[in-house]
């Protein structure tokens, strides 16, 4: 896979400046299993509409931005058979995918920050967050903004991994280019695609402390 650069003294040779990061499994840790459990015990047949790298049906039109989270609610409430379903309760059954932010994680990204640009590209919604962008977020009270540069979340960019789109408006946005930028996920088919880009790809598994292999990925490709 494509998790090394190779070595050159070359004087067009790029030095990586940025570095994007999935959310769920590298971020916060992922608990999908509650999140399924919370949805079903609201009356949704979650087999029909979520998986564990991405959604389908309403669930992926909430987080590409064809539907805004009022819409949502109703369609939640028609799938499950009842009159309503309020954007708490919405929001309650999202946030089951958030099993816990660990701290060292957020330590890292800071550290990451003095010397580079950092940036969050999730497939994610405005339920989630809602939350991340409250002082909820982390033990220290702060919101997810704080550890990053910028936030680019497929509800708003209407922009989905591992579509190309995504990235392409994400380097576009910040003036990125992509032989200078690693980007961090779980999912292999988005490391993929972001490597069919010239990205560089660091494959993690799910939930697992990425640092110390990012900082091998930095050294090889940045000669630290």
């Amino acid at each position: 896979s494509g998790n090394g650069c190779p070595f050159s003294l070359n004087k067009y040779w790029h030095m990586i400046k940025n570095i994007l990061f999935d959310m769920g499994g590298v971020i916060f840790r992922q608990n999908s299993e509650e999140a399924f459990r919370r949805f079903r015990e609201a009356g949704v047949n979650t087999d029909e509409y979520m998986g564990e790298y991405g959604q389908k049906g309403f669930f992926l039109d909430v987080e590409t931005g064809k539907i805004d989270a009022g819409e949502f609610c109703r369609r939640m409430a028609e799938a499950a058979g009842r009159e309503s379903v309020s954007w708490d309760e919405a929001q309650y059954c999202w946030l089951g995918f958030i099993r816990d932010v660990p701290l060292n994680r957020l330590h890292s990204l800071l550290k990451l920050k003095e010397e580079y640009h950092i940036c969050l590209l999730s497939n994610t919604n405005p339920f989630i967050m809602a939350f991340t962008r409250s002082d909820k977020f982390s033990d220290e009270h702060k919101p997810i903004s704080d550890y990053f540069d910028t936030l680019f979340c497929s509800y708003e960019m209407q922009a989905y991994k591992p579509e190309p789109d995504i990235f392409l408006k994400a380097l576009a946005a910040d003036g990125m280019k992509a032989e200078e930028t690693i980007f961090v996920d779980d999912s292999l088919k988005n490391i993929k695609a972001a490597e069919a880009l010239g990205i560089r790809g660091l494959h993690v598994a799910p939930d697992e402390d990425w640092m110390e292999k990012l900082m091998a990925l930095l050294h090889i490709c940045n000669g630290l």
